[in-house]
């Protein structure tokens, strides 16, 4: 009887695990390369914008750049206490709107923060709009997941996941962060974030079409 119950739980384990042939099948889905091409020019612009140009354009509003980064090491810590929170609220926001809904609001935040801060031309208003990371972070990395989870299988759920989010935005950075910088050196920064704003309008808007809706294609856990 112990040996029955072993077998069977380790057929469970394997039929629970992707294998190789599996893995390297999600090359081959359409709907992968959609969402590529949505974090590329979501995501990955986002990333270059707040890492490589943020920083430097927050500094400017203060009498030295001593005193700039002091205040943006103050900022910080107050924007991950608040994203971290953030993490915690949006599973109950998917609940209750879904996820792709939860989606569409983290590019539209994201849109709303990196145009902003084109706009604003004083230090309360550019650190107001920092704050924005928090809540557009855990809505695009968490609802991104569970998007992955809800649509596709589970077993390749996670290398869904590490194909389409994590590699295919560092990718797009290696890519984008070279003439994102030129382009700053011509236009200055306002510019450059209101161009970035714009190209994100566009992601999320293509992000309407091709994400699909909560109830559509559901091949692996569903909502609660």
């Amino acid at each position: 009887m112990i040996d029955l119950y072993e077998n069977k739980v380790e057929t469970a384990k394997e039929s629970s695990t992707a294998s190789l042939k599996e893995i390297f099948g999600v090359f081959k889905m359409k709907a992968l390369w959609q969402i590529i091409v949505y974090i590329i020019f979501s995501w990955t612009f986002y990333t270059v914008f707040d890492q490589q140009m943020f920083p430097q354009f927050f500094t400017q509003f203060f009498a030295t750049k001593a005193l700039g980064q002091q205040m943006y090491g103050v900022l910080n810590s107050v924007e991950v206490f608040l994203e971290a929170i953030m993490m915690a609220c949006v599973p109950w926001l998917m609940k209750k709107i879904g996820v792709r809904k939860t989606l569409l609001v983290g590019i539209t935040i994201m849109v709303v923060r990196i145009g902003g801060c084109g706009l604003v031309t004083n230090p309360l208003g550019v650190s107001c709009i920092k704050l924005l990371h928090a809540p557009e972070t855990a809505c695009f990395a968490l609802g991104l997941f569970r998007y992955f989870t809800l649509h596709f299988d589970t077993k390749v759920s996670a290398t869904l996941y590490m194909v389409g989010y994590q590699i295919a935005a560092q990718v797009g950075q290696i890519i984008f962060s070279t003439p994102l910088g030129d382009l700053r050196d011509h236009i200055g920064y306002s510019h450059t974030f209101l161009v970035i704003s714009g190209i994100t309008l566009i992601a999320g808007i293509y992000a309407t079409f091709i994400l699909k809706k909560d109830d559509v294609d559901v091949n692996g856990q569903p909502l609660n």
